[in-house]
């Protein structure tokens, strides 16, 4: 898949949560990379780097943005199809998200992400 559709996959799986999420996203910024990195013995889709909603202060906002970087050539290992793959990148930015607001991996992976 080409960067550009990369990203607009990225676009359509954001524009699929519901807007009481959306809402809350703030001063985040969500990237792609081309490949991940060296991670021992597992492989690498996304990383959220940041201060969780749920420990912020209720006075100030941190000066520099959240962000979620999406490994593309992780993403696309583990995809069989163009369809996985499309699955794949939204799973895996629900599931950054999900750090965004606080969520911890096990509750993430519960939730099916």
């Amino acid at each position: 898949m080409q960067i550009e559709e990369f990203e607009q996959e990225i676009e359509r799986a954001l524009k699929s949560l519901p807007g009481k999420f959306l809402e809350k996203l703030k001063n985040i910024q969500i990237i792609t990379d081309d490949s991940a990195p060296k991670k021992k013995n597992s492989l690498l889709l996304g990383l959220y780097q940041g201060v969780p909603l749920k420990v912020r202060g209720a006075i100030s906002e941190p000066l520099m943005p959240d962000k979620i970087t999406l490994y593309k050539q992780s993403l696309e290992k583990i995809s069989k199809t163009t369809k996985e793959l499309r699955n794949n990148i939204r799973d895996t930015v629900v599931h950054e998200i999900g750090h965004y607001f606080g969520l911890e991996e096990k509750e993430i992976r519960k939730r099916g992400y």
